[in-house]
């Protein structure tokens, strides 16, 4: 469940404002007598803090610097210095009458410019720390969904910029898989895992030309890999041949090309299983350009037959499938066989790469593919997709139509009765559609507790040995849940709903179908799902330059 403001002191005390003011009476008074400066310093960090959104960390450079400061002049001269101020208005309060002198203050504070500057050193300590608690009471008091998030700092644009000089430069490459660009709010790069990969990638957008430089990002790094890569063109447009033509004599890559003329004979070796197994079996790459789905049908069997071979000797294939440019028509063979083709792939370690800005190609093969990553988007009901596979969060129900567009099925589309298959989500614009694959671990309250067996177990309609994710997406029939992602279930239970119901909540996507349509140009949504769920809610893409000259 969201975590829900909390209060120190209870909100249903009687007279709680009396007590509070009471109280911040007290504090004041306090600082004015024995820490004067520390109440100015904090008063500037409280406000940094608020106005500058940053982590409350950046208060560490404040308590170093107060702490460095101690250590140089001494313990005993810093303490010295810190209680020469009070000491001296404690000695005017009692040399008096208390309530004249409480009248007249000016005295108390004679010579101020000569001890308030000695308070310096332990001043900024006890002040870092004293925002820091104010800044921690603050977060407390708010609702995890209304907490604002933090704004990076000077650390994560430093760490942002040397990010994007690296992977700019040609460093795509990483121990484990390949750089896609860099988080914005941490500077740290996006990497997408080998692992990751070998479940399937879906690359979509509005704009053909970003889709292709994110996909050529892991295209190149594959090359640098020396994995194996059949790349089918069915763009038209024979842009690709150049640029991969580069990529593949950068890094030393044998490359065969076949393109098919409009006669439908091919210029080049024709692409069958001989052709393709030779590419798999010598690490080298084929370019396909086709022209007609029937064409790219008949290579498409080529690469299943191919993966089945594979298979069949217990090798593993350690290469990547590229389909660009993929435009499914509904009458077309090709349709089909594309989802086959990803299944079949990660089989068989061919997982494919799938490029597209058709929102018929998303809905066949979203649910799919165990890694979703999403440009500027330009169809809602495409949007409505891709944000349920983003993950599940739950939000207060009066948030749902301000801050969030997505859609949630009403009461009556769901009925408790009604199982509803892992990986599906209901959009009014497309009726079942795949899902989200949530994290297992961030499921709605206390499923034991409820006496629920498991939110990850299949529904009683599934086939035997059919994987089910431990995250498909869930709605409940009364009520969902923001901020927090819930696993895929089949029928969500009663007690579940009853429970989300009455804490006021609903679902809505980890990343809204709004933002999905205004990312800007370079901007991307990056979801995995296997072999763990990872979301990266904004990220900004880097081209890599291609390297000069062969790898060694």
């Amino acid at each position: 469940m969201p975590r829900r403001a909390r209060h120190l002191i209870p909100t249903q005390l009687p007279r709680r404002g009396e007590v509070v003011a009471a109280f911040a009476v007290l504090v004041l008074l306090a600082h004015l007598l024995f820490a004067q400066l520390t109440f100015v310093l904090a008063v500037v960090f409280a406000a940094v803090s608020k106005t500058s959104r940053w982590r409350l960390w950046w208060l560490a450079v404040p308590a170093a610097a107060g702490l460095g400061w101690t250590l140089a002049i001494g313990p005993r001269a810093a303490a010295a210095g810190l209680a020469a101020g009070p000491a001296q208005i404690l000695a005017y309060l009692d040399g008096g009458h208390p309530l004249s002198r409480l009248l007249h203050p000016r005295g108390a504070f004679a010579g101020v410019g000569g001890w308030l500057p000695r308070q310096f050193p332990l001043a900024l300590i006890a002040a870092a720390a004293e925002a820091a608690l104010v800044g921690w009471l603050d977060w407390v008091h708010t609702d995890e969904w209304a907490v604002r998030p933090p704004r990076p700092g000077a650390l994560a644009a430093v760490r942002g910029a040397l990010a994007r000089r690296t992977t700019s430069a040609g460093v795509v490459v990483t121990r484990d898989g390949c750089v896609l660009g860099v988080a914005p709010g941490s500077g740290a790069r996006v990497v997408l895992g080998w692992p990751e990969i070998a479940g399937g990638v879906l690359v979509t957008g509005a704009d053909a030309r970003t889709l292709a430089v994110s996909s050529l990002q892991v295209a190149h790094a594959a090359l640098r890999r020396r994995k194996p890569l059949i790349v089918l063109d069915l763009s038209r447009d024979g842009a690709l041949a150049g640029v991969l033509g580069a990529a593949c004599a950068a890094t030393g890559t044998p490359l065969w090309e076949a393109v098919e003329a409009e006669d439908g004979r091919w210029l080049g070796p024709a692409p069958d299983e001989t052709l393709l197994a030779r590419v798999v079996r010598e690490r080298s790459a084929v370019l396909l350009s086709l022209r007609t789905q029937d064409v790219a049908a008949q290579v498409c069997a080529g690469i299943l037959a191919l993966g089945a071979d594979v298979r069949r000797i217990g090798a593993d294939g350690d290469g990547l499938v590229w389909l660009y440019g993929y435009e499914p028509a509904p009458s077309e063979p090709l349709a089909g066989l594309a989802g086959s083709l990803v299944a079949g792939g990660a089989a068989a370690g061919l997982p494919v790469l799938v490029t597209t800005t058709s929102p018929r190609a998303v809905a066949d093969l979203a649910g799919l593919v165990s890694v979703v990553l999403v440009h500027r988007l330009a169809d809602p009901a495409t949007a409505d997709i891709l944000a349920a596979r983003t993950g599940t969060k739950l939000v207060p129900a009066g948030w749902s139509a301000r801050e969030w567009t997505a859609t949630v099925p009403p009461a009556a589309a769901v009925q408790p009765s009604v199982a509803m298959h892992p990986g599906t989500a209901m959009s009014p614009a497309t009726g079942m559609q795949p899902a989200a694959v949530m994290p297992p671990a961030a499921a709605v309250p206390s499923a034991a507790a409820m006496g629920y067996a498991g939110f990850s177990q299949p529904p009683a309609g599934m086939a035997p040995g059919a994987v089910m994710h431990p995250g498909a997406a869930m709605w409940p029939a009364a009520a969902g849940q923001p901020g927090v992602a819930i696993p895929h279930v089949g029928a969500m239970p009663a007690a579940a709903s009853a429970a989300l119901s009455a804490a006021g909540l609903v679902p809505a996507p980890a990343v809204s179908a709004r933002t999905l349509l205004s990312l800007g140009p370079a901007e991307f949504v990056l979801t995995v799902h296997s072999p763990r769920y990872r979301l990266v809610k904004l990220g900004r893409a880097v081209p890599a330059r291609l390297p000069r000259g062969a790898m060694p």
